[in-house]
């Protein structure tokens, strides 16, 4: 895709969590070139522009997928924000790798609600906008942790269901393995 074709679709897919700018997206699509992980595939002249095509490289595939599976990465497990971008491409991801990012994620929300707890009960000084706001904070959290509990409920089932049919225990479908899973569920 060209840089403008490539705004619309990030725009569509991302837009409730991010917004693109033209301002952010040239210069990062350079320094994706400048990596090898892009590369301009070839030019297409639109009324004054030539507008060039970009595709992604094998090895911008594979840092696409080390990036998207760092369980490493603090930032993106405590920043909202960021989460909910990576969790828009979670279908890329092995159900264990999504596993261990969902479980990180709900760790780092127990913290934060800790933390909010904590700061209220050694700060009594607080008007009652500063505690209403603290208190609407530890509710929106806490919601976060059970949603993330409930998907971590459902990985957890969708692995032990592969792993069963990959083992050929009694629920095992003709198909079996994790393939079959997959095919079924984007079907």
């Amino acid at each position: 895709m060209h840089g403008y074709e490539l705004k619309k679709r990030l725009s569509y897919m991302l837009g409730h969590f991010w917004t693109v700018s033209f301002g952010s997206l040239y210069p990062a699509l350079k320094r994706l070139e400048r990596a090898n992980d892009i590369e301009k595939a070839y030019s297409v002249k639109e009324k004054t522009r030539n507008r060039n095509v970009y595709r992604i490289t094998a090895s911008g595939e594979k840092a696409f997928m080390r990036l998207l599976a760092d369980t490493s990465a603090a930032g993106t497990l405590s920043d909202s924000e960021k989460f909910d971008i990576r969790m828009a491409f979670f279908q890329y991801l092995e159900p264990e790798t999504r596993l261990k990012l969902l479980e990180k994620r709900r760790r780092v929300l127990e913290d934060q609600v800790a933390k909010f707890k904590a700061y209220r009960s050694s700060n009594r000084s607080q008007d009652r906008y500063q505690t209403g706001l603290l208190r609407h904070k530890v509710e929106q959290t806490r919601s976060d942790i059970r949603w993330l509990e409930r998907l971590i409920a459902q990985e957890r089932t969708a692995i032990e269901k592969s792993d069963a049919e990959s083992a050929g225990g009694p629920d095992a479908s003709p198909g079996g393995g994790r393939g079959h899973m997959e095919a079924a569920s984007s079907a």
